[in-house]
């Protein structure tokens, strides 16, 4: 069982989403001294437009790059919930959310990051909205009540409580994070995720909307490049 607690705790839906969202901030805060774990939810096997390509492949390719990823981040632990991709509003949402809270009680973070489950509107994937509000029910306000989580008490984990929550990819950002001297190790990482960015990635485009992003987001708080993202305080009462 962790003993000591780490500075952030990243739910992801699928692997290379916390680079691509997150990936300059956690190498920030990891050159301050702060850890950061990842928990990534799906393994990523349908992320491939590539018909020779099959879903064990895929999943194996896309572990191998997280962890490289996280490696050269700074990253102090990636645990994989290793659901099926676009599998999430599939899986019984209670135990879901038990997961989630495992490895909330686990590492008993400060911070907590996912993704906006409103964002986009329309075409967004079904991982991103179910993971999205999974996690911010779990954290507010299913761990406030210990009638909730019973059995996670009877592992031993104790009560804890987040200070606050990142949403990235939200339309409507309140918060930027300075990244401008992390963002060549941001977009190194980045492109670790091959299977998804490379040549023959399912998004090869992407990097230029990443380079956009991080340089829109920086001019809002006049430094090179930023992330951006929805920046909740949680409620410490039910």
């Amino acid at each position: 069982m962790v003993t000591e607690a780490v500075y952030a705790l990243v739910f992801s839906p699928h692997p290379a989403d916390p680079e691509f969202g997150v990936g300059g901030t956690v190498a920030r805060w990891a050159k301050e001294g702060k850890d950061t774990v990842y928990v990534i939810c799906t393994n990523g096997d349908k992320g491939t437009n590539n018909p020779d390509i099959s879903a064990e492949e895929m999943a194996k390719i896309r572990e191998k790059e997280q962890l490289e990823a996280a490696k050269l981040i700074g990253v102090k632990d990636v645990i994989f919930l290793k659901h099926p991709d676009l599998g999430l509003e599939m899986a019984n949402l209670a135990e879901l959310k038990q997961e989630i809270l495992k490895w909330f009680l686990t590492y008993r973070p400060e911070v907590v990051m996912t993704c906006d489950p409103g964002s986009p509107r329309y075409f967004s994937s079904p991982d991103h909205r179910v993971l999205g509000r999974a996690v911010l029910d779990a954290i507010w306000p299913t761990v406030l009540a210990p009638n909730n989580i019973r059995d996670l008490l009877a592992q031993g984990l104790k009560m804890h409580q987040a200070k606050e929550m990142f949403l990235w990819g939200s339309p409507e950002p309140n918060y930027y994070s300075d990244i401008s001297d992390t963002y060549e190790l941001k977009m190194k990482a980045a492109y670790i995720h091959q299977s998804q960015i490379g040549p023959k990635g399912a998004n090869p485009d992407f990097p230029n909307m990443l380079v956009e992003g991080a340089k829109n987001a920086g001019k809002v708080i006049n430094r090179e490049y930023a992330e951006a993202f929805y920046r909740l305080e949680v409620l410490q009462r039910l």
